[in-house]
């Protein structure tokens, strides 16, 4: 249950903002900065945005099936993410121990939609939690793409409220 509420925070709020990687030298730094008119009117790379999506649901699907192997690829090294009760989360919190047989964050997903602005790609979507409670959740999570593979690095989760 501890897990499941870590998971839960891992993704409750959405970490700070990534910063795309930069490469500094002694004179230079080259920084990235996104520009929405730059890309208004063009076409969205659907091979990127269903390979972002489909790494989403592999994630959820090693989630539940507490792969731990999976996690450690999908999940970057300096991950970090932000708990239900405010507190900050990092790769090995949401990482389950070695032998542990209980699952992990288990939801269906629905309205998965992913944006790609160049090397950074965010998925937002809804799920409902498989077991427990049942409740609707919406969670946004964020990759980066690192030596040519995408990597989540932050994430956000929350119970949308009843009534």
């Amino acid at each position: 249950m501890r897990r499941l509420f870590l998971i839960l925070g891992l993704l409750v709020a959405v970490v700070s903002p990534v910063v795309a990687q930069t490469k500094a030298s002694a004179t230079r730094v080259d920084v990235r900065v996104f520009n929405p008119r730059a890309t208004q009117g063009k076409p969205a790379d659907q091979s990127t945005d269903q390979a972002v999506l489909q790494l989403t649901r592999d994630w959820l699907a090693a989630e539940e099936r507490n792969d731990r192997a999976t996690l450690q690829r999908i999940i970057a090294d300096d991950f970090q993410g932000t708990a239900p009760g405010g507190h900050t989360v990092f790769k090995e919190d949401v990482i389950p121990l070695d032998g542990s047989q209980s699952g992990g964050l288990a939801i269906t997903a629905s309205e998965m939609k992913a944006r790609v602005f160049g090397d950074t790609a965010i998925v937002t979507a809804r799920g409902v939690q498989k077991a427990g409670e049942k409740r609707e959740l919406r969670f946004t999570v964020v990759f980066a793409k690192r030596d040519g593979r995408w990597q989540m690095v932050a994430g956000h989760l929350s119970a949308v409220a009843q009534g």
